[in-house]
């Protein structure tokens, strides 16, 4: 059954206002990261190598959801027919994922970053029609058209193509975002079986344990990582708020909900991003990330109206 013909529950207020918060949570996301890593520029020994980032949050994250399943004897095992699929989750949807997101980031800002986020689901409208065949409404169609083209802004800073350095990481965490967001079809069908803690939790950790080595290898080249508390408090941010709580809700919420309606609760980071920049990183928007930021939440508007019509 694709998402396109399944039934969702509808939303009550606890539900929505718990993702609600989620969201408002991840939109820290970005600025977390950035503390954890920091730019291009920054000596090796001081900021966290991206690749040791993302396997210390998920290691780490989903040990903690294991451990908190397993105490209340909700944890099952997974059957083989299904293990690809985790896998496949793991290593692209966390893995693959983080470690190309993690690595444009030193590169770009976190507002930036935030905003390309937003367009997670104009790219899962798009895999489902291309990996799922769901047809699309003239109204879902022009919505990839408009958020695609906001993401085309934000990640070239204008209409005219450029190949500075900002410019290819915004196209590096917009690849990463595709990987993820294949993910989230490859999960939603995992949590039709599984409770969503389960799939986030063995997801995690399969992906912590294919970053590992390339973890140890960047470190080794790095030299050691000798962090400050800002450093220490960002990476704890990102294990316990946004891998066991933030994943915690959406993998809960995702067995009764559709993708499509969760997926409207994601304009809160492109709202709340650019102030979390600015107050925290002292960061600034330019008026092409203004107009590619409102090109992609138009498009997600009207690929979630048209979904919730159909």
């Amino acid at each position: 059954m694709t998402e396109a013909t399944e039934a969702s529950r509808p939303w009550r207020l606890g539900s929505a206002a718990a993702l609600a918060a989620a969201c408002v949570l991840w939109a820290g996301s970005a600025i977390a990261a950035k503390v954890a890593i920091g730019d291009g520029a920054a000596p090796a020994g001081e900021k966290m190598g991206p690749l040791l980032l993302a396997c210390v949050r998920f290691a780490v994250g989903g040990l903690l959801l294991l451990v908190y399943q397993w105490a209340r004897r909700e944890l099952r095992p997974v059957a083989r027919a299904d293990a690809g699929r985790l896998v496949s989750l793991g290593a692209l949807g966390i893995a693959l994922t983080y470690a190309v997101f993690y690595g444009g980031m030193r590169y770009t800002t976190a507002t930036e970053t935030t905003f390309l986020v937003a367009a997670e689901p104009i790219l899962i409208a798009l895999l489902a029609r291309t990996l799922l065949g769901e047809r699309l409404a003239a109204a879902q169609a022009a919505g990839l058209t408009v958020g695609l083209l906001g993401v085309y802004v934000i990640v070239f800073r204008g209409l005219v193509p450029r190949a500075e350095g900002s410019v290819v990481a915004n196209a590096v965490v917009t690849v990463a975002l595709v990987f993820e967001s294949y993910s989230s079809i490859v999960g939603k069908e995992l949590t039709r079986r599984y409770a969503g803690l389960t799939v986030a939790s063995y997801g995690m950790l399969i992906g912590a344990a294919f970053l590992a080595p390339w973890a140890v290898w960047e470190t080794w080249i790095r030299g050691a990582w000798t962090p400050g508390w800002p450093e220490v408090w960002a990476v704890a941010y990102l294990t316990v708020v946004c891998s066991c709580l933030c994943y915690g809700i959406w993998y809960s919420l995702l067995k009764g909900h559709s993708v499509s309606s969760m997926a409207g609760f994601l304009f809160i980071q492109p709202m709340l991003g650019p102030v979390y920049g600015y107050v925290l990183l002292g960061e600034r928007v330019s008026l092409w990330t203004v107009a590619g930021a409102a090109a992609i939440v138009g498009g997600v508007w009207l690929v979630a109206m048209a979904q919730r019509r159909a």
